[in-house]
Protein backbone atom coordinates (compact mmCIF):
# COMPACT_ATOMS: atom_id res chain seq x y z
CA UNK A 1 0.00 0.00 0.00
CA UNK A 2 1.33 3.69 -1.39
CA UNK A 3 1.83 6.10 1.39
CA UNK A 4 -1.49 7.75 2.42
CA UNK A 5 -1.81 11.83 2.74
CA UNK A 6 -4.54 13.20 4.35
CA UNK A 7 -5.16 16.48 2.10
CA UNK A 8 -8.09 19.71 2.60
CA UNK A 9 -10.17 17.25 0.17
CA UNK A 10 -10.43 14.64 2.44
CA UNK A 11 -10.62 17.03 5.44
CA UNK A 12 -13.83 18.28 4.15
CA UNK A 13 -15.28 15.13 3.29
CA UNK A 14 -15.20 13.39 6.80
CA UNK A 15 -16.00 16.48 8.23
CA UNK A 16 -19.43 16.54 6.27
CA UNK A 17 -20.25 12.69 7.05
CA UNK A 18 -19.34 13.48 10.71
CA UNK A 19 -21.79 15.84 10.21
CA UNK A 20 -24.81 14.30 8.87
CA UNK A 21 -23.39 10.68 7.42
CA UNK A 22 -26.39 10.03 5.11
CA UNK A 23 -25.17 12.16 2.54
CA UNK A 24 -25.04 10.79 -0.45
CA UNK A 25 -21.24 10.32 -2.66
CA UNK A 26 -23.14 13.39 -5.16
CA UNK A 27 -24.07 15.63 -2.78
CA UNK A 28 -20.88 15.47 -1.66
CA UNK A 29 -19.68 16.08 -5.02
CA UNK A 30 -21.81 18.62 -5.06
CA UNK A 31 -20.85 20.65 -2.07
CA UNK A 32 -16.50 20.06 -2.86
CA UNK A 33 -17.56 20.69 -6.29
CA UNK A 34 -15.56 17.67 -7.40
CA UNK A 35 -16.67 14.85 -9.50
CA UNK A 36 -18.62 11.78 -8.19
CA UNK A 37 -16.03 9.06 -9.17
CA UNK A 38 -13.48 11.37 -7.11
CA UNK A 39 -15.70 11.97 -3.83
CA UNK A 40 -16.59 7.78 -4.30
CA UNK A 41 -12.93 6.88 -4.44
CA UNK A 42 -11.73 9.37 -1.54
CA UNK A 43 -14.40 7.74 0.54
CA UNK A 44 -13.15 4.33 -0.09
CA UNK A 45 -9.67 5.17 0.37
CA UNK A 46 -10.95 6.76 3.98
CA UNK A 47 -12.49 3.50 5.07
CA UNK A 48 -9.66 0.82 3.73
CA UNK A 49 -7.30 2.88 5.90
CA UNK A 50 -9.95 3.02 8.71
CA UNK A 51 -9.73 6.66 8.66
CA UNK A 52 -13.55 6.29 8.89
CA UNK A 53 -14.42 3.82 10.64
CA UNK A 54 -18.34 3.70 10.47
CA UNK A 55 -21.25 5.52 9.92
CA UNK A 56 -24.04 5.67 12.33
CA UNK A 57 -27.26 7.58 13.00
CA UNK A 58 -27.90 9.76 15.67
CA UNK A 59 -30.65 8.92 17.69
CA UNK A 60 -32.78 11.00 19.72
CA UNK A 61 -34.13 8.15 22.81
CA UNK A 62 -36.69 10.44 24.09
CA UNK A 63 -38.53 9.86 21.16
CA UNK A 64 -38.10 5.95 21.36
CA UNK A 65 -39.18 6.02 25.06
CA UNK A 66 -35.83 6.03 26.48
CA UNK A 67 -35.56 8.84 28.14
CA UNK A 68 -33.12 7.90 30.88
CA UNK A 69 -29.17 7.93 29.92
CA UNK A 70 -26.54 7.56 32.63
CA UNK A 71 -22.49 7.52 32.17
CA UNK A 72 -21.01 5.10 34.50
CA UNK A 73 -17.51 4.85 35.73
CA UNK A 74 -15.59 2.39 36.62
CA UNK A 75 -13.16 0.19 37.39
CA UNK A 76 -12.75 -3.54 36.56
CA UNK A 77 -10.22 -6.10 37.62
CA UNK A 78 -7.76 -6.88 34.88
CA UNK A 79 -8.15 -10.68 34.73
CA UNK A 80 -12.07 -10.06 34.46
CA UNK A 81 -12.00 -6.63 31.43
CA UNK A 82 -12.27 -8.84 28.55
CA UNK A 83 -15.21 -10.39 30.02
CA UNK A 84 -16.45 -7.02 30.82
CA UNK A 85 -15.79 -6.13 27.21
CA UNK A 86 -17.62 -9.12 25.51
CA UNK A 87 -20.74 -8.90 27.68
CA UNK A 88 -21.00 -4.75 26.59
CA UNK A 89 -20.11 -5.39 23.04
CA UNK A 90 -23.87 -7.89 23.67
CA UNK A 91 -25.90 -5.22 25.54
CA UNK A 92 -28.20 -2.71 23.62
CA UNK A 93 -28.56 -0.47 26.36
CA UNK A 94 -24.50 0.32 26.37
CA UNK A 95 -24.53 2.65 23.70
CA UNK A 96 -20.84 3.94 24.23
CA UNK A 97 -17.72 2.22 25.91
CA UNK A 98 -14.79 4.22 26.53
CA UNK A 99 -11.62 3.58 28.84
CA UNK A 100 -9.22 6.67 29.57
CA UNK A 101 -6.86 7.37 31.98
CA UNK A 102 -7.83 8.53 35.48
CA UNK A 103 -9.43 7.14 38.78
CA UNK A 104 -11.78 5.60 36.79
CA UNK A 105 -10.59 4.11 33.86
CA UNK A 106 -13.91 2.69 32.01
CA UNK A 107 -17.08 4.51 31.10
CA UNK A 108 -20.24 3.32 29.40
CA UNK A 109 -23.17 5.39 28.30
CA UNK A 110 -26.32 3.78 28.68
CA UNK A 111 -29.93 4.28 28.05
CA UNK A 112 -32.99 3.11 29.46
CA UNK A 113 -36.81 3.72 30.27
CA UNK A 114 -36.70 4.55 33.83
CA UNK A 115 -33.10 5.78 36.02
CA UNK A 116 -33.74 2.86 38.27
CA UNK A 117 -33.41 0.38 35.27
CA UNK A 118 -29.94 1.33 35.08
CA UNK A 119 -29.39 1.59 38.46
CA UNK A 120 -30.17 -1.99 38.54
CA UNK A 121 -27.85 -2.31 36.34
CA UNK A 122 -24.95 -1.24 37.82
CA UNK A 123 -26.08 -2.55 41.07
CA UNK A 124 -27.00 -5.77 39.98
CA UNK A 125 -24.69 -7.03 36.61
CA UNK A 126 -21.30 -4.59 37.33
CA UNK A 127 -20.43 -6.71 40.71
CA UNK A 128 -20.59 -10.21 38.43
CA UNK A 129 -17.21 -8.68 36.88
CA UNK A 130 -15.62 -7.25 40.17
CA UNK A 131 -16.04 -3.91 39.68
CA UNK A 132 -15.58 -1.51 41.30
CA UNK A 133 -15.12 2.21 42.13
CA UNK A 134 -18.22 3.00 40.59
CA UNK A 135 -19.42 6.49 39.82
CA UNK A 136 -22.80 6.76 38.46
CA UNK A 137 -24.11 9.95 36.68
CA UNK A 138 -27.88 10.58 35.15
CA UNK A 139 -27.15 12.75 31.60
CA UNK A 140 -29.51 15.82 32.07
CA UNK A 141 -28.47 17.38 28.14
CA UNK A 142 -26.14 16.31 25.23
CA UNK A 143 -25.28 19.54 23.60
CA UNK A 144 -23.18 18.22 20.92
Amino acid sequence: MRPFKIDRLDLDIVEMLETDCSLTYEEIAKMTGKSLWTIRDRILALKKRGVIKSCRAEIDYDKLGLPCRAIIGFNVPPDKIDDFVEQAKKDKRIKKFIITTGSRRFHIKIIGKQCGEIREYARTILPKFGVFDVDFEVVLDEII
